[in-house]
Protein backbone atom coordinates (compact mmCIF):
# COMPACT_ATOMS: atom_id res chain seq x y z
CA UNK A 1 0.00 0.00 0.00
CA UNK A 2 1.56 3.45 -1.27
CA UNK A 3 2.09 5.77 2.08
CA UNK A 4 -0.46 8.39 2.69
CA UNK A 5 1.60 11.62 2.03
CA UNK A 6 -0.82 13.39 4.47
CA UNK A 7 0.40 10.96 7.33
CA UNK A 8 2.36 13.45 9.04
CA UNK A 9 0.07 16.60 8.54
CA UNK A 10 -1.35 18.27 11.61
CA UNK A 11 -5.05 18.22 11.39
CA UNK A 12 -6.53 21.58 10.83
CA UNK A 13 -7.99 23.52 13.62
CA UNK A 14 -10.48 22.45 15.93
CA UNK A 15 -14.08 24.29 15.35
CA UNK A 16 -15.81 23.19 18.54
CA UNK A 17 -19.06 25.46 18.35
CA UNK A 18 -18.37 28.84 20.94
CA UNK A 19 -21.65 27.82 22.75
CA UNK A 20 -20.84 24.45 23.98
CA UNK A 21 -17.93 26.40 25.82
CA UNK A 22 -20.05 28.91 26.83
CA UNK A 23 -22.01 26.70 29.03
CA UNK A 24 -18.97 25.43 30.78
CA UNK A 25 -17.54 28.25 31.41
CA UNK A 26 -20.45 29.61 32.90
CA UNK A 27 -21.29 26.62 34.93
CA UNK A 28 -17.38 27.43 36.62
CA UNK A 29 -17.82 30.73 36.92
CA UNK A 30 -20.78 31.43 38.37
CA UNK A 31 -19.65 28.59 40.67
CA UNK A 32 -16.05 30.18 41.67
CA UNK A 33 -16.29 33.60 40.42
CA UNK A 34 -19.77 34.92 40.59
CA UNK A 35 -19.38 34.50 44.44
CA UNK A 36 -16.87 37.17 44.86
CA UNK A 37 -19.01 39.74 43.26
CA UNK A 38 -20.27 42.41 45.06
CA UNK A 39 -23.83 42.19 46.89
CA UNK A 40 -24.19 45.42 47.58
CA UNK A 41 -22.99 47.21 50.59
CA UNK A 42 -25.06 46.20 53.75
CA UNK A 43 -26.64 42.68 52.98
CA UNK A 44 -27.53 40.51 55.87
CA UNK A 45 -28.63 43.21 58.36
CA UNK A 46 -30.42 40.64 60.92
CA UNK A 47 -30.95 43.72 63.18
CA UNK A 48 -33.71 45.57 60.65
CA UNK A 49 -36.64 46.91 61.30
CA UNK A 50 -39.80 44.15 60.61
CA UNK A 51 -41.81 46.22 57.45
CA UNK A 52 -38.32 48.06 56.39
CA UNK A 53 -38.93 47.26 52.44
CA UNK A 54 -35.17 48.27 51.87
CA UNK A 55 -34.02 45.62 54.80
CA UNK A 56 -35.94 43.08 53.23
CA UNK A 57 -34.84 43.27 49.75
CA UNK A 58 -31.31 42.87 51.37
CA UNK A 59 -32.76 39.50 53.33
CA UNK A 60 -34.40 38.27 49.51
CA UNK A 61 -31.55 38.60 47.63
CA UNK A 62 -29.27 36.51 50.31
CA UNK A 63 -32.06 34.13 49.93
CA UNK A 64 -32.13 33.93 46.36
CA UNK A 65 -35.64 35.54 46.22
CA UNK A 66 -34.72 37.17 43.18
CA UNK A 67 -38.41 38.29 42.19
CA UNK A 68 -38.75 39.63 45.73
CA UNK A 69 -35.78 41.12 46.20
CA UNK A 70 -36.51 43.00 42.23
CA UNK A 71 -39.76 44.46 43.89
CA UNK A 72 -38.27 45.85 46.93
CA UNK A 73 -35.09 47.43 45.40
CA UNK A 74 -37.46 49.41 42.79
CA UNK A 75 -39.53 50.93 45.92
CA UNK A 76 -36.10 51.46 47.97
CA UNK A 77 -35.04 53.52 45.00
CA UNK A 78 -38.15 55.97 44.95
CA UNK A 79 -36.81 57.24 48.05
CA UNK A 80 -33.35 57.33 47.03
CA UNK A 81 -32.54 57.23 43.49
CA UNK A 82 -29.06 57.51 44.09
CA UNK A 83 -28.44 55.45 46.91
CA UNK A 84 -25.41 53.05 45.90
CA UNK A 85 -26.01 50.11 48.22
CA UNK A 86 -29.38 50.15 46.48
CA UNK A 87 -28.39 50.56 42.86
CA UNK A 88 -25.45 47.52 43.39
CA UNK A 89 -27.79 44.90 44.64
CA UNK A 90 -30.82 45.59 42.18
CA UNK A 91 -27.93 45.19 39.25
CA UNK A 92 -27.36 41.90 41.09
CA UNK A 93 -30.92 40.59 41.16
CA UNK A 94 -31.31 42.09 37.79
CA UNK A 95 -28.68 39.67 36.47
CA UNK A 96 -29.69 37.07 38.36
CA UNK A 97 -32.84 37.28 36.66
CA UNK A 98 -31.33 37.35 32.95
CA UNK A 99 -32.31 40.86 32.16
CA UNK A 100 -28.53 41.61 31.67
CA UNK A 101 -29.45 44.62 29.65
CA UNK A 102 -31.20 46.32 32.72
CA UNK A 103 -28.64 45.06 35.09
CA UNK A 104 -25.60 46.95 32.86
CA UNK A 105 -27.78 50.10 32.70
CA UNK A 106 -28.21 50.04 36.85
CA UNK A 107 -24.34 49.12 37.49
CA UNK A 108 -23.74 52.10 35.27
CA UNK A 109 -26.03 54.56 37.59
CA UNK A 110 -24.27 53.36 40.42
CA UNK A 111 -20.92 54.27 38.59
CA UNK A 112 -22.19 57.70 38.41
CA UNK A 113 -22.65 57.79 42.04
CA UNK A 114 -19.42 56.24 42.94
CA UNK A 115 -17.15 56.37 39.73
CA UNK A 116 -14.01 54.46 41.33
CA UNK A 117 -16.10 51.82 43.28
CA UNK A 118 -13.93 48.70 42.29
CA UNK A 119 -17.22 46.38 43.05
CA UNK A 120 -19.00 48.15 40.86
CA UNK A 121 -16.76 47.61 38.06
CA UNK A 122 -16.50 43.92 38.31
CA UNK A 123 -19.92 43.55 38.73
CA UNK A 124 -20.54 45.53 35.52
CA UNK A 125 -18.02 43.37 33.86
CA UNK A 126 -20.03 40.22 34.77
CA UNK A 127 -23.29 41.36 33.79
CA UNK A 128 -21.40 42.65 29.99
CA UNK A 129 -20.04 38.95 29.97
CA UNK A 130 -23.15 37.68 30.57
CA UNK A 131 -24.74 39.57 27.42
CA UNK A 132 -21.50 38.72 25.06
CA UNK A 133 -20.20 42.46 25.48
CA UNK A 134 -16.57 41.27 25.60
CA UNK A 135 -14.76 44.45 24.57
CA UNK A 136 -16.75 46.44 26.78
CA UNK A 137 -15.90 43.96 30.25
CA UNK A 138 -12.31 43.73 29.02
CA UNK A 139 -12.67 47.67 29.65
CA UNK A 140 -13.71 46.95 33.06
CA UNK A 141 -11.48 44.61 34.35
CA UNK A 142 -8.32 46.29 33.05
CA UNK A 143 -8.41 49.30 35.30
CA UNK A 144 -8.88 46.18 37.91
CA UNK A 145 -6.38 44.35 37.18
CA UNK A 146 -3.91 47.52 36.87
CA UNK A 147 -5.01 48.25 41.21
CA UNK A 148 -4.57 44.92 41.96
CA UNK A 149 -2.49 42.53 39.65
CA UNK A 150 -2.75 39.66 42.26
CA UNK A 151 -6.80 39.82 42.07
CA UNK A 152 -6.93 36.47 39.87
CA UNK A 153 -10.53 36.18 39.33
CA UNK A 154 -9.95 39.31 37.40
CA UNK A 155 -7.51 38.36 34.89
CA UNK A 156 -9.80 35.05 34.83
CA UNK A 157 -12.44 37.18 33.75
CA UNK A 158 -9.84 38.75 31.44
CA UNK A 159 -9.13 35.18 30.01
CA UNK A 160 -12.63 34.71 29.32
CA UNK A 161 -12.97 37.82 27.54
CA UNK A 162 -10.31 37.20 25.27
CA UNK A 163 -10.80 33.48 24.62
CA UNK A 164 -14.52 34.60 23.73
CA UNK A 165 -13.11 37.37 21.02
CA UNK A 166 -10.68 34.64 19.64
CA UNK A 167 -7.57 36.70 20.75
CA UNK A 168 -6.20 33.24 21.98
CA UNK A 169 -2.47 34.12 23.07
CA UNK A 170 -3.90 37.18 25.15
CA UNK A 171 -6.52 34.59 26.67
CA UNK A 172 -3.41 31.85 27.47
CA UNK A 173 -1.15 34.59 28.62
CA UNK A 174 -3.51 35.73 31.50
CA UNK A 175 -4.79 32.03 32.04
CA UNK A 176 -0.94 31.35 32.45
CA UNK A 177 -0.78 33.97 35.47
CA UNK A 178 -3.66 32.06 36.94
CA UNK A 179 -2.57 28.99 36.79
CA UNK A 180 0.58 29.69 38.46
CA UNK A 181 -1.15 31.27 41.25
CA UNK A 182 -3.60 28.58 41.54
CA UNK A 183 -3.19 25.75 39.76
CA UNK A 184 -6.09 23.63 41.07
CA UNK A 185 -8.58 25.97 39.90
CA UNK A 186 -10.62 24.01 37.48
CA UNK A 187 -12.93 26.87 35.87
CA UNK A 188 -9.17 28.62 34.88
CA UNK A 189 -7.83 24.97 33.55
CA UNK A 190 -10.91 24.72 31.24
CA UNK A 191 -10.04 28.57 29.74
CA UNK A 192 -6.16 27.52 29.23
CA UNK A 193 -6.96 24.24 28.16
CA UNK A 194 -9.11 25.23 25.47
CA UNK A 195 -7.04 28.06 24.17
CA UNK A 196 -4.39 25.85 23.77
CA UNK A 197 -6.82 23.83 21.65
CA UNK A 198 -7.08 26.53 19.40
CA UNK A 199 -3.32 27.42 19.23
CA UNK A 200 -2.55 23.47 18.42
CA UNK A 201 -0.63 22.82 21.56
CA UNK A 202 -2.67 19.94 22.30
CA UNK A 203 -0.14 18.34 25.09
CA UNK A 204 -0.25 21.16 27.10
CA UNK A 205 -4.30 21.19 26.38
CA UNK A 206 -5.39 17.45 27.71
CA UNK A 207 -3.72 17.66 31.43
CA UNK A 208 -5.79 21.00 32.00
CA UNK A 209 -8.84 19.96 30.51
CA UNK A 210 -8.70 17.13 32.54
CA UNK A 211 -8.37 19.14 35.55
CA UNK A 212 -11.22 21.07 34.42
CA UNK A 213 -13.87 17.85 34.17
CA UNK A 214 -13.01 17.00 37.52
CA UNK A 215 -15.10 19.59 38.80
CA UNK A 216 -17.71 19.26 36.01
CA UNK A 217 -17.98 15.79 34.36
CA UNK A 218 -20.41 16.86 31.33
CA UNK A 219 -20.93 15.85 27.73
CA UNK A 220 -19.61 19.35 26.72
CA UNK A 221 -16.42 19.23 29.12
CA UNK A 222 -15.97 15.23 27.18
CA UNK A 223 -16.47 16.92 23.83
CA UNK A 224 -13.56 19.30 24.35
CA UNK A 225 -11.39 16.74 25.72
CA UNK A 226 -12.06 14.90 22.38
CA UNK A 227 -11.15 17.86 20.33
CA UNK A 228 -8.00 17.65 22.25
CA UNK A 229 -7.47 14.33 21.50
CA UNK A 230 -8.44 14.62 17.83
CA UNK A 231 -5.75 16.99 17.80
CA UNK A 232 -2.94 14.92 18.99
CA UNK A 233 -4.48 12.34 16.63
CA UNK A 234 -5.30 10.13 19.75
CA UNK A 235 -8.46 8.75 17.79
CA UNK A 236 -9.69 5.67 19.91
CA UNK A 237 -9.37 8.06 22.92
CA UNK A 238 -11.14 10.81 21.30
CA UNK A 239 -13.85 8.12 19.99
CA UNK A 240 -14.34 6.49 23.94
CA UNK A 241 -14.69 10.58 25.25
CA UNK A 242 -17.16 11.39 22.63
CA UNK A 243 -19.24 7.77 23.74
CA UNK A 244 -19.48 9.24 27.04
CA UNK A 245 -20.76 12.71 25.92
CA UNK A 246 -23.22 10.95 23.51
CA UNK A 247 -24.49 8.87 26.79
CA UNK A 248 -24.60 12.00 28.65
CA UNK A 249 -26.38 14.29 26.03
CA UNK A 250 -27.12 12.61 22.40
CA UNK A 251 -28.08 15.80 21.09
CA UNK A 252 -24.71 17.81 22.45
CA UNK A 253 -23.84 20.09 18.98
CA UNK A 254 -20.52 18.79 17.44
CA UNK A 255 -20.69 15.74 18.63
CA UNK A 256 -21.47 14.21 15.41
CA UNK A 257 -18.74 15.76 13.43
CA UNK A 258 -16.22 15.23 16.03
CA UNK A 259 -17.34 11.62 16.25
CA UNK A 260 -16.71 11.25 12.48
CA UNK A 261 -13.25 12.76 12.25
CA UNK A 262 -12.42 10.73 14.97
CA UNK A 263 -13.75 7.78 12.63
CA UNK A 264 -12.04 8.89 9.47
CA UNK A 265 -8.79 8.68 11.52
CA UNK A 266 -9.43 5.42 12.60
CA UNK A 267 -10.30 4.79 8.84
CA UNK A 268 -13.95 4.08 8.95
CA UNK A 269 -14.66 5.80 6.49
CA UNK A 270 -18.48 5.16 6.18
CA UNK A 271 -19.12 5.57 9.92
CA UNK A 272 -17.29 9.01 9.36
CA UNK A 273 -19.81 9.60 6.71
CA UNK A 274 -23.33 8.61 8.81
CA UNK A 275 -21.92 10.88 11.55
CA UNK A 276 -21.01 14.14 9.28
CA UNK A 277 -24.33 13.55 7.54
CA UNK A 278 -25.93 13.80 10.69
CA UNK A 279 -24.31 17.05 12.00
CA UNK A 280 -25.16 18.89 8.68
CA UNK A 281 -28.93 17.76 9.00
CA UNK A 282 -28.41 20.08 12.73
CA UNK A 283 -26.08 22.29 11.08
CA UNK A 284 -25.64 22.73 7.12
CA UNK A 285 -22.98 24.93 7.50
CA UNK A 286 -20.94 23.12 9.83
CA UNK A 287 -17.27 23.27 8.76
CA UNK A 288 -15.66 20.07 10.40
CA UNK A 289 -18.53 17.93 8.47
CA UNK A 290 -18.55 19.83 4.85
CA UNK A 291 -14.66 19.92 4.68
CA UNK A 292 -14.57 16.21 5.22
CA UNK A 293 -17.45 14.91 3.48
CA UNK A 294 -15.86 17.20 0.23
CA UNK A 295 -12.32 15.51 0.49
CA UNK A 296 -14.15 11.90 0.94
CA UNK A 297 -16.05 12.64 -2.45
CA UNK A 298 -13.16 13.80 -4.02
CA UNK A 299 -11.33 10.33 -2.62
CA UNK A 300 -13.89 8.56 -4.04
CA UNK A 301 -14.19 10.20 -7.83
CA UNK A 302 -17.45 12.30 -7.08
CA UNK A 303 -16.02 15.54 -8.10
CA UNK A 304 -19.29 17.43 -8.52
CA UNK A 305 -20.50 16.48 -4.90
CA UNK A 306 -17.14 17.21 -3.43
CA UNK A 307 -16.95 20.60 -4.84
CA UNK A 308 -20.51 21.65 -3.19
CA UNK A 309 -19.52 20.50 0.35
CA UNK A 310 -16.03 22.02 -0.38
CA UNK A 311 -18.00 25.33 -1.67
CA UNK A 312 -19.93 25.16 1.92
CA UNK A 313 -17.06 25.03 3.89
CA UNK A 314 -15.22 28.09 2.47
CA UNK A 315 -18.47 29.96 2.65
CA UNK A 316 -17.63 29.21 6.52
CA UNK A 317 -13.79 30.04 6.28
CA UNK A 318 -13.01 31.64 3.09
CA UNK A 319 -9.17 31.51 4.21
CA UNK A 320 -8.75 28.08 4.95
CA UNK A 321 -5.47 26.44 3.40
CA UNK A 322 -7.32 22.91 3.96
CA UNK A 323 -10.36 24.20 1.60
CA UNK A 324 -7.97 25.31 -1.29
CA UNK A 325 -5.84 22.88 -1.26
CA UNK A 326 -8.72 20.17 -2.19
CA UNK A 327 -10.07 22.91 -4.82
CA UNK A 328 -6.86 22.41 -6.54
CA UNK A 329 -6.46 18.37 -5.61
CA UNK A 330 -10.08 18.83 -7.81
CA UNK A 331 -8.64 20.81 -10.56
CA UNK A 332 -5.49 18.36 -10.86
CA UNK A 333 -8.02 15.64 -11.39
CA UNK A 334 -9.56 17.81 -13.92
CA UNK A 335 -6.50 18.38 -15.56
CA UNK A 336 -7.29 21.89 -15.12
CA UNK A 337 -3.52 23.05 -14.23
CA UNK A 338 -4.22 26.63 -14.67
CA UNK A 339 -6.80 26.56 -12.04
CA UNK A 340 -4.51 24.41 -10.00
CA UNK A 341 -1.71 26.50 -9.70
CA UNK A 342 -2.73 30.01 -8.36
CA UNK A 343 -4.32 28.24 -5.90
CA UNK A 344 -1.22 25.92 -4.87
CA UNK A 345 0.82 29.73 -4.75
CA UNK A 346 -1.48 30.99 -2.98
CA UNK A 347 -1.40 28.29 -0.30
CA UNK A 348 2.61 28.35 -0.32
CA UNK A 349 2.22 31.99 0.24
CA UNK A 350 0.59 31.86 3.38
CA UNK A 351 1.98 28.57 4.86
CA UNK A 352 5.30 28.31 3.53
CA UNK A 353 5.80 25.01 5.06
CA UNK A 354 2.74 22.91 3.44
CA UNK A 355 3.99 20.13 2.19
CA UNK A 356 1.11 18.47 0.53
CA UNK A 357 0.73 21.85 -1.66
CA UNK A 358 4.51 21.81 -2.33
CA UNK A 359 4.18 18.07 -3.54
CA UNK A 360 1.12 18.81 -5.52
CA UNK A 361 3.12 21.63 -7.49
CA UNK A 362 5.55 19.47 -7.86
CA UNK A 363 3.53 17.31 -9.90
CA UNK A 364 1.42 20.02 -11.86
CA UNK A 365 5.22 21.27 -12.86
CA UNK A 366 6.00 17.77 -14.24
CA UNK A 367 2.93 17.11 -15.85
CA UNK A 368 3.09 20.46 -17.48
CA UNK A 369 7.09 20.17 -18.75
CA UNK A 370 8.97 22.69 -15.90
CA UNK A 371 11.06 19.73 -15.15
CA UNK A 372 13.39 22.07 -13.07
CA UNK A 373 10.57 24.09 -10.96
CA UNK A 374 9.18 19.95 -10.17
CA UNK A 375 12.20 19.02 -9.37
CA UNK A 376 12.71 21.74 -6.72
CA UNK A 377 9.18 21.75 -5.21
CA UNK A 378 10.12 17.77 -4.88
CA UNK A 379 13.03 18.54 -3.07
CA UNK A 380 11.56 21.39 -0.48
CA UNK A 381 8.59 18.77 0.12
CA UNK A 382 10.60 15.94 1.43
CA UNK A 383 12.49 18.48 2.86
CA UNK A 384 9.33 19.09 5.08
CA UNK A 385 8.14 15.54 5.49
CA UNK A 386 11.23 14.87 7.19
CA UNK A 387 10.92 18.15 9.47
CA UNK A 388 7.13 17.26 10.23
CA UNK A 389 7.91 13.17 10.58
CA UNK A 390 10.92 14.52 13.44
CA UNK A 391 8.49 16.65 15.17
CA UNK A 392 5.90 14.05 15.33
CA UNK A 393 8.35 11.79 16.71
CA UNK A 394 9.61 14.71 19.64
CA UNK A 395 5.91 15.28 20.35
CA UNK A 396 4.93 11.50 20.54
CA UNK A 397 7.10 10.81 23.11
CA UNK A 398 5.19 8.87 25.65
CA UNK A 399 2.41 8.18 23.71
CA UNK A 400 1.34 4.83 24.01
CA UNK A 401 1.46 3.53 19.86
CA UNK A 402 -1.81 1.67 19.61
CA UNK A 403 -3.40 5.01 20.57
CA UNK A 404 -2.41 6.34 16.93
CA UNK A 405 -3.55 5.47 13.15
CA UNK A 406 -2.61 4.69 10.00
CA UNK A 407 -4.52 7.04 8.95
CA UNK A 408 -5.08 10.45 9.51
CA UNK A 409 -8.48 12.92 9.49
CA UNK A 410 -6.65 14.69 6.45
CA UNK A 411 -6.59 11.13 4.66
CA UNK A 412 -4.63 10.06 1.40
CA UNK A 413 -4.05 13.35 -0.51
CA UNK A 414 -3.76 11.79 -4.01
CA UNK A 415 -4.43 8.50 -5.13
Amino acid sequence: MVKDIESSKTPPPIGFPRQICARLFFLFLFISIFGFAAWGQSLGNEGATKGDVCAEADQALKAGLWESAHRGYVECLTRDAKNLEVLSNLGVTLTRLGRTEEAIQTYRKALAVSPNNPNVHLNLALALIKGDKYESAIDQLLPLQKQDPDNYQVTELLAFCYFHLQRYSLAAREAERVQRARPDDGANALILGSAYTRMGLYQKAVPLIALAMKSAGSADGHLIMAQAFLGLRLYRSARDELSQAAALQPDLPGLHSAMGMAKVGLGDSEGSIADFTKALRTDPTDYEANYYMGRLERLEGNLGTAREYLTKALNSRPESAEVLFEFAALAMAERNYSKAEPLLNAIIRQHPDHAEAHFLLSQLYRKTGRVDSARREQMTFEKLRRQQEESSQRKGQGVPPQEESSSTPGGPSQR
